[in-house]
């Protein structure tokens, strides 16, 4: 999973990446990219306005302070990036669009969205980690219904609010490293969610209705304060990954031996005592991580569960002990 996402990079075929290159062009019907991405920009350039099929406008690390409504005017924009600027959230002006689909607001020490972010309404990817929320504007977020995936990682979040459940089309849901004690429960109401990443907080459970995301299919939660796990993750028929990795747990979570369709598993750097033989009936495996718990340090219980790993590998699993 790739989190932190950033964009911009190396030129993209139709592209400009210079103010210069912009103004000197004579074909503004051809491109479809811009990247002033790190050049002291303090105002969006007007020569923008002349690229009608602009798709991709990228503007990260610059100086910028606002956006002016008319950015959205540019009825082929797809993706725009405003990443590591000094935005000032009262002169973020989006206007009313159905042609953003992808918009990149972190590092950029925001406290809450923009109040016009509802106004795209079309949009699918909204990050906007890296940033200073400590608490998500749930009715501003209720209003981008088609939103697939946030990334909020490290936003010193301490709680989400209720109507994150009410992002019906939510597939990616990235909330590492922020300050997470707990989880509402409509989190759970979610119907489309694939991955769902919470690593680096400070949780000590999961919701119990957890098995109700039917669609999940990655789970990250290493890096917590949890110790068990709630009976109805078993209840997740498609879970292919699940990362349980440096947290409280003293015993094999019971609930993962009827997860037939994992094919990823780490349990590595908590206090597990043993390793059930039941992990063996997992025949999906294909990557299994048991190393840091007491069971691969004490020599002893190693040589009792030596045919439970020699099975794994003899199905082809890679096995990290």
């Amino acid at each position: 999973m790739v989190v932190g996402a950033a964009f911009g990079g190396g030129p993209e075929p139709g592209s400009i990446a210079s103010l210069p290159e912009a103004l000197a062009n004579t074909r503004p019907d051809t491109v479809k990219v811009i990247d002033f991405s790190g050049q002291n920009l303090t105002a969006i350039p007007e020569v923008i306005y002349r690229f009608a099929n602009l798709e991709k406008l990228y503007l990260g690390k610059n100086q910028l302070t606002a956006l002016p409504r008319k950015v959205s005017r540019l009825k082929r924009l797809q993706v725009l990036s405003l990443s590591d600027n000094g935005l000032n959230v009262r002169k973020v002006k989006f206007g009313r669009n159905r042609h953003l689909q992808v918009i990149n607001l972190q590092y950029n020490h925001l406290q809450t969205l923009p109040r016009t972010i509802t106004r795209n309404r079309n949009l699918r990817q909204l990050i906007i980690g890296n940033n200073d929320f400590t608490v998500l504007p749930g009715r501003k977020l209720q209003q981008l219904p088609q939103l697939r995936e946030i990334n909020l990682y490290n936003c010193k979040l301490n709680r989400l609010p209720r109507q994150i459940g009410k992002l019906e089309n939510l597939r990616v849901l990235d909330l590492y490293r922020n300050q997470l004690e707990s989880l509402p429960p409509e989190l759970t109401s979610l119907p489309k969610l694939e991955v769902l990443a919470l690593s680096y907080n400070r949780l000590d459970q999961l919701p119990p209705q957890i098995g109700a995301l039917r669609q999940l299919r990655e789970l990250y939660c290493h890096h917590n304060q949890i110790h068990r796990l709630p009976e109805s993750i078993s209840d997740l028929p498609g879970l292919k990954l699940l990362d349980i990795s440096y947290n409280g747990f003293t015993e094999f979570p019971a609930p993962i031996d009827r997860i037939k369709s994992l094919e990823e598993l780490n349990v590595g750097n908590n206090q597990i005592q043993l390793l059930p033989a039941s992990l063996t009936a997992l025949k999906q495996l294909k990557r299994v991580t048991l190393r840091g718990n007491p069971f691969t340090e004490n020599e002893l219980a190693r040589q009792e569960y030596q045919s439970i790993l020699k099975q794994l590998k003899a199905r082809q699993a890679m096995v990290y002990d």
